[in-house]
């Protein structure tokens, strides 16, 4: 069973309170907030804490599974409704993400991955492919190592992929991801001069181990204020 009807169903409550004067209050973030379920299809969604629910989304699971999104983002193309009531379908390769059991899903790398740290500054670890290519003089064909013959003996080059895991940063002002290294934690202390400055007195060869402990002071001194409906 298609739970389209239950999605018209809960569309037309949703359009209807969609129509009200709701005041939106906004509230510190802290590790115990709840972010509000569903499909994130951007980053904007993501910072007014406003996702697509799962009663407007078109799945043949049901909406309130625990693992809905999980399996929804398992499809090469995500069926919805817009806030104005109309069909719309988008390709799983093109969503930000979204929201499963209060916690953030960002897909990045062709992957969905949690974002553990919330703030200022966000943190958050994925997969990426790794591709090396090395030029090999020795691997031919036609090599005999008594015997060379230049218009038969050709070298390749050999191409090797790996996966590696990898630290990422995600600016929630802009949306912006960043790699996890000095200069990126460097680049986003610069809004704040006195962690700027502090953070440049640390000896180069410590302020790598001194990373996590400038984001938290950043993020402790700008919280992010979330939206609750």
């Amino acid at each position: 069973m298609r739970y389209t009807t239950i999605a018209i169903l809960s569309l037309f409550c949703f359009t209807a309170g969609f129509a009200q004067n709701d005041s939106v209050k906004r509230v510190k973030y802290t590790p115990e907030f709840q972010f509000s379920p569903g499909l994130y299809l951007d980053f904007n969604q993501v910072r007014e804490n406003n996702p697509i629910p799962s009663v407007r989304i078109i799945s043949n699971d049901a909406p309130l599974d625990f693992n809905f999104y999980r399996n929804l983002v398992k499809n090469k193309k995500i069926g919805y409704f817009d806030e104005f009531g109309a069909q719309q379908e988008i390709s799983t390769a093109n969503i930000w993400g979204y929201c499963q059991d209060g916690k953030i899903y960002i897909q990045y790398n062709g992957e969905f991955n949690r974002v553990p740290i919330i703030g200022r500054v966000c943190h958050f670890i994925a997969d990426v492919t790794v591709i090396d290519t090395h030029y090999d003089p020795y691997y031919s064909d036609y090599y005999n190592p008594y015997y060379y013959n230049p218009y038969y003996s050709r070298s390749y080059n050999r191409t090797t992929k790996t996966r590696e895991m990898r630290q990422y940063l995600l600016d929630f002002e802009t949306g912006k991801v960043l790699n996890f290294d000095r200069e990126s934690v460097q680049v986003m202390l610069m809004q704040d001069p006195i962690l700027y400055d502090e953070f440049m007195k640390v000896k180069k060869r410590q302020q790598n181990d001194l990373l996590f402990f400038f984001l938290r002071k950043l993020n402790e001194k700008y919280p992010v204020m979330i939206p609750v409906r």
